[in-house]
This record gives C-alpha cells, sequence and structure tokens, in this order.
C-alpha cells in the first residue's frame, strides 16, 4: 500500500498521485518525477500514453519504427513522461506496449526496488535509436555516467550486453540496427 506524502515543494499534481514533478535532483535546471510510495522491481508506476506521431519531439517516446508517442494528456497538459529524465544506469525501464485495437503505450517498470523521494530515470538508449539531444554531456552522476547522452545506435558493446540480458531492447531498436 502507497503511504501518499503530505505536500512537497513545488508538486505539481494533485496530492492522490503516486508520484510528483519537482526541481530534478541530478539535472540542474530542469524539473524530474519523483516517487511518493515505495515500488518493488517490476511494478509498472505509470504510462506514458498520448498522441502517436510520425516523426520524434523532444520529448516524445519511441514506440516503434516511425512511430513516437508524445506524453500528453487529453487536455494538452503534459504527463509525467514529459518530465523523465535521462540515467546510464536507470531506476526505470521503459517498454512499448501494442495491443490490437487500442493506440500503444508506454509501460514505465521499476528496474529496481524505489523508494519514497527517488527521482526516476531511464537510459533514453533503451527506447530511442537516435536522440536529439545526442552528444549532450550526460548529468546523471551514476559511476558507469558514459559521459554523453546517445541513442541506442551508439551504446557501447557492454551496455549493450548488459541491458539484452535483462529483456529491455525493445524489436524496433534491434531492427533499425539490422537496417542501418
Amino acid at each position: 500500500m502507497c503511504n501518499l506524502l503530505k505536500k512537497e515543494r513545488g508538486a505539481r499534481l494533485p496530492e492522490t498521485s503516486k508520484l510528483w514533478v519537482s526541481h530534478s535532483s541530478f539535472v540542474e535546471g530542469e524539473l524530474g518525477v519523483f516517487a511518493r510510495c515505495d515500488y518493488a522491481k517490476g511494478d509498472i508506476m505509470f504510462q506514458v500514453i498520448g498522441p502517436v506521431l510520425k516523426d520524434p519531439t523532444k520529448y516524445s517516446f519511441m514506440a516503434g519504427i516511425d512511430m513516437h508517442i508524445e506524453p500528453e494528456r487529453e487536455d494538452g497538459v503534459s504527463d509525467f513522461g514529459h518530465y523523465l529524465n535521462h540515467s546510464c544506469d536507470p531506476n526505470v525501464i521503459v517498454r512499448p506496449v501494442h495491443q490490437t485495437g487500442s493506440e500503444p503505450r508506454i509501460d514505465v517498470i521499476a528496474r529496481d526496488d524505489i523508494k519514497v523521494g527517488d527521482e526516476l530515470a531511464f537510459d533514453y538508449a533503451t527506447l530511442e535509436y537516435d536522440v536529439t539531444v545526442a552528444n549532450y554531456p550526460c548529468k546523471c552522476g551514476a559511476r558507469q555516467c558514459r559521459g554523453t547522452i546517445h541513442g541506442y545506435k551508439d551504446l557501447p558493446s557492454d551496455a549493450r550486453e548488459q541491458y539484452e540480458l535483462e529483456g529491455l531492447i525493445p524489436d524496433h531498436l534491434r531492427k533499425l540496427d539490422l537496417q542501418n
């Protein structure tokens, strides 16, 4: 059971949410998504849904070849996915879900146990083949930080191997890799 915190400074969503958006703990000048309760490894924390676009935007999530989900609610307000930052040692994974008869979505799943107050972050290279912020300095602070943010096509082989072992690489990235 999730015991929600009272009110965090900078919270941007109702107190009933199990997550909140506030100033990132590691990316200066940016916002991030934080846990209001504990999550166990494997828990689905939230889903990224929104308009499906052919071309990527700064905040979209690649859900397939030429398929990108803009993290936006029906009322036009950005959802949690908009504020999810990059880490070279992510605590969440993102998994595209395609079901017949419904729009694709991205499940955001706890990669490790997550505690109240932890900032959520995923490795952009586990979802995006190439990123619009390519070669942008990484500020994640992880022990194994690669120093720059890039997509799957530029992911070092040791990171690829680890992510393959964990089953984190979606089919669309493998297909694009074979095409290029």
